[in-house]
């Protein structure tokens, strides 16, 4: 029922559900760094000090300065309309207080990287990561973690290159636009990733501070593990072949 409503929009999707230990640490390093670095040391679904700010800024028609936190995105994936309009926003924040308080960080992290959107019809780390890499979750590598930062919020020109990767079709004024954001990305998370706590030898300091332990690809399998090619991604490469 939830894929429905997240989903349901009568277009071949692919969704996919990985539990957050089998998700490769640089994923989680990188995702905080480019989305949210301050959600596991946040008790607020919100940063409070940027919000006035920002709602400023939206009155006035400008672009948001600082962009929506980590929780305040998965209330928006999960339970409402895509609208920009400010009651939208009111209960965005509403409900992404409700989020953090009835959930743990690592669950509100788990579950927006299950929804997020990484190309057309194709949502969830489980599936973007075998879609585009021929590779499980656990296996990813930094720059392919950097890649898939560039591609949020999912753009609708995003395909699997012949032989794996991401092709954009940069020969156009959007494929040019988001491979600059793939560029963009290669070299912003980097930077955030030094900026809270370096690249340490567990894998990142952001990953350890939300309290993930252990190498994803250590795991035992187990339910959620994604470590088989999902069918609906094998079927979509072959058509596309």
């Amino acid at each position: 029922m939830l894929e429905a409503r997240i989903f349901g929009n009568g277009k071949d999707f692919l969704h996919d559900h990985v539990d957050l230990r089998y998700v490769s640490r640089y994923m989680i390093a990188s995702t905080l760094a480019h989305e949210d670095a301050r959600l596991p040391d946040r008790f607020t679904g919100l940063d409070w000090g940027q919000l006035l700010q920002r709602a400023q800024n939206y009155e006035a028609g400008n672009d948001d300065p600082y962009g929506s936190p980590i929780p305040e995105q998965l209330s928006k994936n999960l339970l409402l309309f895509p609208a920009q309009t400010a009651v939208r926003k009111a209960v965005d924040t509403v409900l992404a207080e409700q989020l953090v308080h009835a959930l743990l960080t690592t669950r509100v992290l788990e579950l927006y990287l299950n929804v997020a959107q990484f190309g057309p019809g194709l949502y969830g780390v489980c599936d973007a990561a075998w879609y585009y890499f021929g590779e499980p979750p656990d296996h990813m590598s930094w720059d392919d973690t950097y890649q898939l930062m560039g591609l949020l919020p999912g753009p609708e020109n995003a395909r699997r290159a012949h032989g794996g990767g991401i092709d954009v079709n940069p020969g156009t004024l959007q494929g040019r636009y988001t491979l600059g954001k793939i560029n963009g990305a290669r070299k912003y998370v980097p930077r955030e990733l030094d900026a809270n706590g370096g690249k340490t030898r567990d894998h990142l300091a952001l990953a350890s501070r939300l309290g993930v332990a252990g190498e994803a690809s250590t795991q035992p399998d187990g339910p959620g593990s994604c470590r088989i090619m999902p069918g609906g991604v094998r079927a979509r490469i072959k058509a596309e072949q």
